[in-house]
């Protein structure tokens, strides 16, 4: 729990959200970093609590499906927590996922210090099969580098 109050407390200046979301996204960092892994049901068996992990579950798909997070605060927020100097590395990367029949690819902006990459922002490249094209590289950056401007 005290990590939990801790992670809460250091995202509230960042995100601005109201205590339950963050003590959502709190315990889900940490169960991030429990099971090592993205997907839902592997986090849900070490949620924590006396909750059963088919509740946990469904916890996390509600929170995910109604909630959009503003990716902006999100970059900021990286940047502001991992306190890392300008001049910064940018990288912009593309991959592809697959889940079952369905195709997903993903153009990834991430800054990098000391030989780790942030993720900051992505865009879903819809119904496209290949690499990015320079307009959907800028639109990325532009982005990032709009808000961080505004600051």
């Amino acid at each position: 729990m005290q990590y939990s109050n801790a992670i809460r407390e250091q995202l509230r200046p960042h995100l601005g959200w109201h205590g339950a979301r963050l003590s959502f996204i709190a315990l889900f960092i940490i169960a991030l970093f429990r099971a090592k892994t993205v997907n839902l049901a592997e986090l849900a068996t070490v949620w924590g609590g006396r909750t059963a992990e088919a509740s946990n579950y469904k916890r996390m798909q509600r929170f995910f499906r109604s909630f959009e997070i503003e990716m902006d605060k999100f970059a900021l927020m990286v940047m502001s927590m991992a306190q890392i100097p300008q001049p910064w590395v940018l990288s912009i990367d593309r991959t592809n996922w697959s889940f079952g029949q369905t195709h997903f690819n993903i153009l990834m902006l991430s800054v990098v210090h000391e030989g780790i990459g942030y993720p900051l922002m992505w865009t879903m490249l819809k119904k496209k099969k290949g690499n990015s094209n320079s307009e959907e590289r800028m639109d990325l950056l532009e982005r990032f580098l709009l808000p961080s401007f505004l600051r």
